[in-house]
């Protein structure tokens, strides 16, 4: 079980309310809003990590380029750079999984 996956299950362990914080804690290292893909709904959305919580839910539908390679919140957490788009293309979990 790599870094990644333990924080998962220390996700799935939590309580909701506990689970709710830790998320928005590490929404404020997510670099996210400063990719092309990124755009004016998912900001007023207030969608991030899609590397964790999974693709956007009706924002981000063109592809514009990618910073997921280049993301520091990815490699803090474990998540690694073996995936991209996950805004369009869903959450790195789910890359694994397939």
């Amino acid at each position: 079980m790599d870094k990644f996956e333990e924080m998962l299950n220390e996700l799935e362990e939590m309580s909701e309310e506990d689970k709710n914080k830790l998320l928005d804690t590490m929404k404020k290292d997510c670099m996210c809003p400063i990719c092309p893909s990124y755009n004016e709904c998912a900001k007023e959305a207030e969608e991030l990590l899609f590397c964790v919580v999974g693709k956007s839910k009706n924002c981000i539908t063109k592809e514009r380029g990618c910073m997921c390679p280049t993301c520091p919140f990815a490699h803090e957490y474990g998540i690694g750079v073996k995936y991209n788009l996950y805004c369009t293309r869903d959450c790195e979990i789910r890359h694994r999984s397939k």
